[in-house]
């Protein structure tokens, strides 16, 4: 019996996926010659299409994460790169602390009274929120992080803080207005209309 190997791949190129599988499936189940290898193949040509799918959607998520922290980096840069920053052990020395105490970040962290910027595996704290002369958090600076929940949204915050704002007429950022100290009131205004909007 002469068998048309061309009409019999054209036959196969026709079939949809799910259809070629069951073929194959079949042929591997009833040709005994094909026994020893027949639950690996199968295994493999089932995962085909999932596999391809699943590939496809693990590009697509790192396409997008990549896209996300491109994004990220562009927006976060300019705060990070035009602002002074300082790392925990740096906050206990203005704080008068032990230099090698992180703890004390750690706390005015976790009672959301700072703003601290996650990068990478550490935070930044802008400088604006100590005053070293008194080696305490600038209480405004205190009250407006709580008000604007600097520990739940800190870039969201920073951001606020670091940059100008049509709320006064004080051409200046709210950060410049905290270390001023004279501004006091229109700081929790200004706040209390970011709120509202």
């Amino acid at each position: 019996m002469t068998i048309d190997t061309r009409a019999v791949e054209e036959s196969i190129s026709a079939l949809s996926d799910d259809a070629l599988l069951g073929v194959l499936s079949h042929e591997l189940a009833t040709r005994h010659s094909l026994r020893s290898v027949r639950d690996q193949v199968s295994a493999l040509l089932a995962m085909g299409p999932g596999l391809e799918r699943s590939l496809a959607q693990r590009l697509a998520d790192v396409t997008a994460s990549a896209t996300r922290a491109r994004i990220v980096g562009e927006a976060t840069a300019p705060l990070l790169e035009d602002h002074p920053m300082l790392d925990s052990a740096s906050v206990s020395r203005v704080l008068g602390k032990a230099a090698t105490s992180r703890n004390t970040a750690s706390r005015l962290l976790a009672a959301g009274v700072v703003v601290a910027l996650p990068v990478g595996q550490r935070r930044l704290y802008p400088e604006f929120q100590f005053d070293a002369a008194s080696s305490r958090v600038r209480p405004i600076v205190a009250e407006v992080n709580k008000l604007l929940d600097a520990k739940n949204d800190p870039w969201g915050v920073a951001s606020w803080w670091l940059n100008r704002t049509d709320f006064s007429d004080d051409p200046r950022s709210p950060a410049e207005l905290a270390v001023d100290g004279r501004r006091d009131d229109d700081l929790r205004d200004m706040a209390h209309d970011l709120l509202a909007d």
